[in-house]
C-alpha cells in the first residue's frame, strides 16, 4: 500500500482546535483501503503534517477535504527509516 505525507497551513491553530477538529472527524478511513496514521502538529508556525496509507492518492484527497486543512503539497513516500530499520515502500 502506498504512502502519503500532506504539509498543511493552518493558521491560529491551537491545541484545543486541533484536539477538537480531529477528535470530530469520525472517519479516519474515508474507505476501508485509506488509513490516516498521525498528525503531527507545530501550533506555533501553524503547520500539519499528516501520513497516510492509501491505494490512491485522491483517497487521501478526500479526507483531507473533510478535516477542512487543504494541503500545500502532498508527498509519495518512497523509502522509511524508523528505529533503525529502513522499508522500501
Amino acid at each position: 500500500m502506498a504512502r502519503f505525507l500532506a504539509i498543511h497551513n493552518v493558521s491560529g491553530l491551537t491545541e484545543e482546535a486541533f484536539r477538537e477538529k480531529l477528535g470530530a472527524v469520525s472517519k479516519w478511513r474515508p474507505d476501508r483501503r485509506t488509513t490516516i496514521l498521525k498528525v503531527y502538529g507545530d501550533l506555533k508556525r501553524g503547520k500539519l503534517v499528516t501520513e497516510c496509507e492509501a491505494v490512491e492518492q485522491e483517497h487521501f484527497e478526500d479526507w483531507i477535504k473533510m478535516t477542512g486543512w487543504p494541503a500545500e503539497t502532498i508527498y509519495n513516500v518512497d523509502l522509511v527509516m524508523q528505529v533503525g530499520n529502513i522499508w522500501k515502500l
